[in-house]
């Protein structure tokens, strides 16, 4: 048995990989917020945050962890300050950063964990890639670099139109209304099922084999846009009304018409990530849970608790109809 902190959780991710790690019979604990709903986790609750360098210093020093798994290190600062504390104490620091790193478009695809990086588009994949370097240079500290692709779950579906979760994009479906995909839904998009993922995190920790190397977490296979939409769609039960807009056409009003939005990140580029260097090290791992049970779930939990908005007009509607008449007017 062996002593594993999570720093984080549990969440999207996260949740498989605490029961995976308890199933095996490991002692976990988990930092957490005091905030966060761990109602039902049968792990060790500790409650503070992480910003607080003393509190990680204490934890350290209580829970003697022979592996932490980082699961919500953003901040430069934050991996500087986690490093400082477990350097020389652990045999192993899980890094869970993301595939964001490797910037857009992608070196090749699918995308290998030791392909080239290009300058990544947002913040957050600015502040990862400068993490993982942090991590990277500290001294005696056994690193693993573990990079979810996007994994969705019941805290979290995304929308090419909104970071705040898929609910309006199940009212939409439900309600035959149209649904907006950038370009001509060819576009690919690595998604996966967050259960799969969380188990694969799970699957490095305390294994010698993984510390020196990144992974990274993805699907076994790649959608298309009009395939992911259609994966709702599908469960639901329904025809989903696609109406593909060329991506150009909207990336210039994203954030006036579309605040908050993944346009820029999602949809102009193809996105594939390999997993070679994951299953040539764990060859035993299997995928359990397939998309659709992954969607149905999430929509099966939020429709018994109401959170599915009602699908009013929105600027949804109002692109799907000017295309269509643009398109009436120039059509050959």
């Amino acid at each position: 048995m062996q002593r594993v902190l999570f720093i984080g959780g549990p969440g999207n991710i996260s949740s498989t990989a605490v029961e995976a790690v308890l199933a095996r019979g490991d002692d976990l604990t988990i930092l957490t917020l005091p905030e966060t709903d761990a109602r039902g986790c049968r792990a060790r609750i500790l409650r503070g945050n992480r910003d607080d360098t003393e509190l990680l210093r204490r934890t350290a020093e209580e829970v003697k962890p022979d592996v932490v798994v980082d699961f919500v290190c953003f901040k430069p600062a934050q991996a500087a300050a986690a490093a400082s504390v477990f350097a020389g104490r652990v045999r192993q620091y899980v890094f869970v950063s993301t595939v964001d790193v490797y910037g857009y478009p992608l070196w090749r695809l699918p995308m290998p964990a030791d392909g080239k990086i290009r300058p990544q588009l947002s913040q957050y994949a600015r502040d990862k890639h400068e993490c993982e370097g942090i991590f990277r240079s500290a001294r005696d500290l056994p690193l693993t670099i573990f990079r979810p692709s996007y994994s969705f779950g019941v805290p979290f579906v995304l929308h090419v139109f909104s970071r705040s979760g898929g609910k309006m994009l199940v009212a939409r479906l439900r309600a035959r209304r149209p649904v907006i995909v950038p370009g001509d839904g060819t576009t690919l998009i690595h998604a996966g099922a967050a259960a799969n993922t969380g188990r694969m995190v799970a699957r490095v920790v305390g294994h010698d084999r993984s510390i020196g190397r990144a992974y990274n977490g993805a699907h076994e296979y790649v959608l298309t846009h009009d395939e992911y939409i259609g994966l709702f769609a599908k469960v639901l039960g329904v025809e989903p009304q696609i109406v593909h807009v060329p991506t150009e056409l909207l990336l210039p009003h994203e954030m006036k018409l579309i605040p908050d939005n993944l346009l820029s990140e999602l949809t102009r580029y193809s996105l594939c990530f390999s997993t070679a260097e994951f299953m040539a090290d764990f060859p035993d791992f299997r995928y359990e849970t397939t998309l659709e049970e992954a969607a149905a779930e999430y929509i099966r939990v939020h429709t018994a608790a109401g959170s599915i908005p009602a699908a009013t007009d929105t600027y949804e509607d109002r692109i799907a109809e000017a295309w269509r008449r643009a398109a009436a007017v120039f059509r050959p």
